[in-house]
């Protein structure tokens, strides 16, 4: 009776193609899983930048004309920006589903952060306008980048990263050091913030930059303690 069967080097050869068939769908497999890893990560972080300029365009676009007075009694402008990294404004339209005792006008601040390896972008409010020692802000993440910058363009078309400009107020007190076309009694041009712009720069994305038209709406008048025409004006 004649046998039939494989020898040992089919056995060998048939070994060997199957180990290198199973290799390769072991690295298609691998890359296939760090690829869907990989694009998740990206989807969460696009989503992150998304509610990050959610956040930033509804704040922006409810900015309102309403000073404040900070814990030690000075006087801040509705809207600041000092070095282009510290952007403070106030903003009506804070929702109060609760009730609370406050207003509706919420001071805000956005204030961009450096670790040494990345900028954060952090968000600050105050339960109240006015503030008082014991204020507290609440702090919110908002977004990280490797270049992040605020800047105010005015009506004459420049840019601004400090607004308003501390040496006006000296100026007003010294005239010698005053502008001297100012002083020869040419007229000034009053310009004022009409925009304000963020820039900012994402690894493995680029560089990206968004532009606010600041609302040109009346001053809310400072609400005095006491005063009986006060109401419950915010």
């Amino acid at each position: 009776m004649k046998r039939s069967g494989f020898t040992l080097m089919e056995m060998l050869v048939a070994l060997a193609l199957f180990a290198m068939i199973g290799l390769i769908s072991s690295q298609m497999l691998y890359q296939t899983a760090n690829l869907s890893l990989s694009m998740v990560g990206r989807s969460e972080y696009i989503t992150d930048i998304h509610r990050a300029m959610s956040v930033l365009d509804r704040d922006m676009r409810q900015i309102v004309n309403r000073g404040i007075r900070d814990d030690l009694g000075e006087f801040f402008d509705p809207l600041t920006i000092d070095d282009g990294r510290l952007l403070q404004f106030s903003r009506m339209g804070w929702l109060n589903p609760l009730d609370e005792d406050r207003g509706t006008v919420q001071r805000v601040e956005y204030s961009i952060e450096d670790d040494g390896q990345v900028l954060t972008l952090t968000r600050r409010y105050w339960h109240i306008l006015d503030r008082i020692q014991e204020s507290v802000p609440v702090k919110q993440t908002v977004m990280q980048g490797v270049d992040l910058e605020f800047e105010l363009e005015d009506s004459a078309g420049g840019i601004l990263t400090t607004y308003p400009d501390p040496l006006d107020d000296v100026e007003e007190l010294v005239p010698e050091i005053a502008d001297p076309i100012a002083v020869a009694g040419e007229e000034e041009v009053d310009t004022r913030p009409i925009a304000i712009r963020f820039k900012f720069t994402l690894p493995d994305y680029g560089t990206f930059s968004k532009v606010w038209v600041i609302p040109n709406v009346p001053p809310i008048p400072e609400v005095e303690i006491g005063d009986p025409q006060a109401g419950d004006a915010p």
